[in-house]
């Protein structure tokens, strides 16, 4: 699939005006955050070209990217390796990211389409099931993704939305959502949210995401 799509530039020129580097930094990241590359999994720009069908430059100039966002590290005598946050990275980002996506939900209340939010309603309701297989885990955890993107779009703060989908970059390898013991509670404070914005609560929206976030910090030890 891979070389499918990024072959059809060659020798690094663009292809619909996207450059081989911009399609190479998309695919690894996307690895990178369905943790097809695994936290502390080593990165090989030769591999990666030969896989997405272009030379090795463009991949050395999306892994310099990547590094930049901290979503790998270049350590010495090792290599590039994907990021690894520590506890106390992740206690640091939920820390921002309760203070930042409060209010963002509070800004959203009034704002956000309600088309919009009928349609993860339904979602989430399909995602209600006693014994989630993997796959209904991670389409939960992709629904409640599409929640947070969805307040930030319509909080209509750019930088605030660009600081978040960074730290939630940095978390999504994480085993943090995709865990069954983890799923309906999750479950539950998604819906909580979207209940809230959907009766235009400014106050209620802001509050159901400041125990959802507060929640993700609490449950940090699966990550031990």
């Amino acid at each position: 699939m891979y070389r499918t799509r990024c072959a059809r530039s060659q020798g690094g020129r663009e292809s619909g005006g996207t450059p081989l580097a911009a399609l190479a930094y998309e695919a690894i990241k996307a690895d990178i955050k369905s943790a097809r590359l695994a936290p502390g999994a080593p990165i090989f720009e030769e591999e990666l070209a030969r896989r997405l069908g272009m030379s090795r430059t463009p991949v050395r100039e999306a892994v310099k990217r990547l590094e930049h966002e901290n979503l790998v590290r270049r350590i010495p005598q090792r290599g590039v390796l994907v990021a690894q946050p520590s506890i106390g990275d992740v206690v640091e980002i939920c820390e921002i990211r309760f203070l930042l996506e409060r209010h963002a939900a509070r800004a959203a209340a009034a704002r956000v389409n309600e088309g919009d939010l009928s349609k993860l309603e339904e979602e989430f309701i399909a995602l209600h099931v006693s014994e989630p297989s993997e796959e209904t885990v991670r389409r939960g955890s992709q629904v409640g993704r599409h929640l947070h993107h969805l307040i930030l779009e319509a909080a209509g703060n750019r930088q605030l939305t660009e600081i978040v989908m960074r730290l939630t970059d940095m978390m999504n390898p994480l085993p943090l959502m995709l865990t069954p013991v983890r799923y309906h509670e999750t479950l539950a404070e998604h819906r909580a949210i979207l209940g809230a914005l959907r009766a235009r609560d400014a106050e209620g929206a802001a509050m159901a995401m400041e125990r959802h976030i507060d929640a993700v910090r609490r449950n940090l030890h699966v990550l031990r």
